[in-house]
């Protein structure tokens, strides 16, 4: 059963919605999912223990694929906090392992990495940009990017936060934002954090785009709006018709947290565009018409 595209993480919010892309387009693609974790709507996903190099080296024998997109991980924050030793496994260990596959099977790496490896202190970041990152999670990523970097032949694709409907039945902190609003629950949302948010739908061509290039090392893939996550809130509420939200704006130094959150780690994403001729991602405002009909409900 040979096949194109393997996704690693298929049963999460990025995994799932890439697998759907592939499957409409008609291209050969299956995923990996957890063995005790949800199934991605669309597409065929093994599930299998990513952890257990007999059991992808089976796999990645039996499907022969020319791309492998490893959006697995652990991308908790709070998680990796709390069990850094697993973070570390999935993160960077697993990584490696796919690494030394892609030399041996030939299939073209294209490793799924994040903002957070970054401070917060000098954004927009660009590639060339040092890391520095302040929590397990972030420091995990970067740590697997060095990686990356030192195999010349595989890429590592920073993606910020993303947002819209993943196609998986599992919870995600923008659709639980989502039902806050439409219930008129009340919504606290930081108004001094910032990111480059990425609609799931663009930030998964932007993984096959780039896989489909021939480009090595570090690429950023962000959104073209600097936002904060009270900004996002606003736009959503706006979007799905709720008037006078209950929306409450609050700083980060106003929550405890056992790791420093970054303030700005907003991306440059100049390369990619120069790359492919297009922007990443269109502005939050262009996509959540798209959102809301997905959702059937709002407007």
């Amino acid at each position: 059963m040979a096949t194109d595209w393997l996704i690693t993480g298929a049963g999460g919010q990025l995994g799932s919605v890439l697998l759907r892309q592939l499957v409409r387009r008609g291209a050969a693609g299956v995923g990996t999912a957890s063995v005790s974790g949800p199934r991605p709507e669309v597409g065929e996903a093994f599930p299998i223990d990513l952890l257990n190099r007999d059991q992808v080296v089976a796999l990645i024998q039996k499907l022969r694929p020319r791309y492998i997109i490893h959006a697995a991980a652990v991308t908790n924050v709070n998680d990796a906090y709390r069990q850094p030793d697993a973070a570390r496994q999935t993160n960077v260990e697993l990584t490696q392992q796919l690494l030394e596959l892609a030399s041996e099977f030939g299939f073209r790496l294209v490793f799924i990495s994040t903002d957070l490896v970054f401070g917060g202190d000098e954004a927009p970041y660009a590639e060339t940009d040092a890391p520095s990152p302040r929590s397990v999670y972030g420091k995990t990523k970067a740590e697997a990017e060095q990686l990356v970097q030192q195999s010349g032949v595989a890429v590592a694709l920073r993606l910020p936060l993303m947002f819209g409907v993943p196609a998986v039945d599992r919870p995600t902190t923008f659709m639980n934002q989502l039902r806050s609003l439409l219930d008129r629950r009340e919504l606290t949302l930081f108004n001094d954090e910032f990111r480059t948010p990425i609609w799931l739908e663009d930030a998964a061509r932007a993984c096959i785009e780039t896989a489909q290039g021939d480009v090595t090392g570090i690429l950023h893939a962000g959104g073209p709006e600097r936002l904060s996550r009270l900004q996002m809130g606003e736009l959503a509420a706006k979007a799905l018709g709720v008037d006078d939200p209950r929306i409450q704006a609050i700083s980060q130094c106003e929550i405890g947290s056992p790791e420093q959150r970054p303030a700005d780690v907003s991306l440059n994403s100049a390369r990619y565009e120069s790359l492919f001729r297009h922007s990443p991602g269109v502005p939050m405002s262009e996509t959540l018409g798209e959102i809301v009909r997905q959702l059937g409900v709002g407007k």
